[in-house]
């Protein structure tokens, strides 16, 4: 069945010719987001197969991206609109989205995003109640601080784009035009190649594959570059020995702010997306005071990019819905992750002389369940002291009923003593699965009982048709590095700062065995001489 049968018949995809009605609904806002804009929802209409209908003067606009159906933005006044139907529109709304994921997803999956402050505002001044949840905002820069790239903090930056025009004296950009075109698909397709290479594995704070996000990213540029004079896009070529090295676009927002919607460069050579974002800022935007270069996705490697740039302020965005759901918060120091994979350091390593004995214990692992949450728990308590590692428990629980996680406990005489965590993740044409939490108690360890819940663990994703299993884990933790060295785990990519400041991570990867399916392990240590014996139940 198409994923759009049964959608609401009010709703229509956005086509050019519905600009001027989101262009004047768009005007109406004092401070728009990224995503307040034609252009944004034009390009990526197809990606996100976005549909809009306008309900007592209030621009609609949803989404039906992943089998559910969301609004992509919160209802937007029209010309006329009074804020006295603002609850009235956010009910239809709601309803229109039930309708549809009650027959094929469920109903708590229907929700606002993207709401600014300023929206949140009419929200919190009108009878709509609902709650607001912090996600991923808008990264703004002041201009002039990214045409010279001045100042201690962007010093990284300046070198970049000194030594691609030093070494590349040939450079020169212009207007992006018609016969660029063909280059422009051709250095986008290399992009998302290369990307899906350097970034294997990654995935966004929603689990979300970055190579999902990556392709969706493809097809809205290549919109954008087919039409960009249709949505009043400016854009700007880089010509590097006669061949098209990167390509950039963007529009006006307000009269003080200008945005950066679309920035490819070629990876291979050094600088070039430094000099391309500054040189665009300088012959483009330099009457403007700010640029926006929207959010990071909730990606880690892009965030990291963004912030690097230092950005002048955020504007925030919000997750609007009847109850609380997680979502990356921007109150989070952004130099972090908003959850790593914690690992109980040492967790197989031999522990006091009391929990080192040879004497056989049997273990048990089941799946976790509600039940559990206490338990649980007290194990992260006796593992982790500092406030921002531990889980709390309501992430517990929603790990435990989260159809994309996996959650394993281990059980001493009927108590829980760890607990294991998987995630499931999503690409275009594969899943794969993250080992996201582990923690033993300390009573237990040197008894395997960590090992036990990380092959538990991948058993388990293996047989939700996961092929490739990923960790992070801190670079100075020795004896976890060992243990999943010995599991199968190779290292991929080294993380600095993943962890914080001067606090590493490196990535590790289960590879794939013969037919691209995970390659079945053996448990010779599981032999009761080796201090536990293991029992597996459903």
């Amino acid at each position: 069945m198409d994923s759009d049968e049964g959608l609401d018949a009010s709703l229509a995809p956005v086509r050019l010719s519905d600009r001027p009605i989101f262009d004047e609904a768009f005007s109406q806002l004092r401070e728009p987001v990224s995503d307040s804009c034609f252009a944004s929802t034009y390009v990526w209409a197809g990606a996100l197969r976005i549909f809009w209908t306008s309900i007592d003067r209030h621009l609609c606009v949803f989404a039906n991206t992943t089998g559910d159906l969301t609004m992509l933005l919160p209802p937007v006044p029209q010309p006329g609109a009074e804020d006295r139907a603002l609850p009235g529109v956010v009910g239809a709304c709601f309803e229109i989205m039930d309708a549809y994921n009650a027959r094929n997803a469920t109903v708590e999956r229907s929700r606002i995003e993207y709401v600014s402050d300023e929206m949140l505002e009419r929200f919190s001044a009108s009878s709509a109640t609902l709650s607001a949840t912090p996600m991923w905002g808008d990264y703004v820069y002041e201009t002039a601080r990214m045409i010279d790239l001045a100042g201690g903090p962007l010093k990284s930056k300046r070198h970049a784009r000194s030594r691609f025009m030093r070494e590349r004296p040939d450079h020169r950009v212009e207007d992006l035009r018609d016969e660029h075109v063909p280059a422009c698909f051709e250095l986008l397709d290399a992009w998302a190649q290369h990307g899906d290479e350097m970034h294997e594995g990654e995935v966004s704070d929603v689990h979300v594959g970055t190579d999902v996000l990556r392709e969706r990213d493809r097809l809205s540029t290549r919109r954008a570059i087919e039409h960009r004079r249709e949505i009043g896009l400016t854009g700007m070529a880089l010509i590097v020995e006669g061949r098209l090295a990167g390509f950039t676009l963007g529009q006006p927002l307000t009269h003080t702010q200008a945005m950066v919607l679309v920035e490819k460069a070629d990876p291979d050579l050094p600088g070039a997306a430094q000099f391309l974002f500054s040189e665009f800022c300088r012959r483009h935007w330099a009457g403007y005071a700010e640029v926006n270069a929207g959010d990071d996705w909730g990606i880690p490697s892009l965030r990291f990019t963004k912030q690097s740039y230092r950005p002048r302020r955020l504007l925030s965005k919000y997750v609007l819905t009847r109850q609380p759901v997680p979502v990356m918060s921007t109150s989070i120091p952004m130099d972090l992750p908003v959850r790593n994979p914690r690992h109980t350091v040492g967790a197989d390593a031999p522990a006091s002389e009391s929990a080192s004995t040879n004497a056989p214990v049997t273990v048990i692992l089941r799946r976790g369940a509600a039940s559990d949450a206490d338990p649980i728990i007290e194990v992260e308590l006796s593992c982790f002291d500092a406030p921002d590692e531990l889980f709390t428990r309501r992430q517990v629980k929603r790990l435990i009923d989260n159809p994309r996680a996996t959650v394993t406990v281990a059980e001493l005489d009927g108590r829980v003593v760890g607990w294991a965590v998987g995630l499931v993740r999503q690409h275009r044409r594969s899943r794969s699965g993250r080992l996201y939490a582990v923690a033993v108690h300390p009573s237990v360890r040197g008894r395997h009982a960590g090992r036990l819940l990380v092959e538990a663990t991948i058993d388990a994703l293996k047989a939700k048709g996961v092929e490739r299993v990923y960790l992070e884990v801190r670079h100075d933790n020795a004896t976890a590095i060992s243990l999943y060295r010995k599991l199968g785990f190779l290292p991929t990519r080294d993380l600095p700062g993943y962890y914080g400041a001067d606090r590493d991570g490196l990535r590790m990867r289960l590879g794939a065995g013969p037919g691209g399916r995970l390659a079945p392990r053996r448990h010779g240590h599981d032999a009761p001489g080796e201090g536990s014996l293991f029992t597996q139940l459903p």
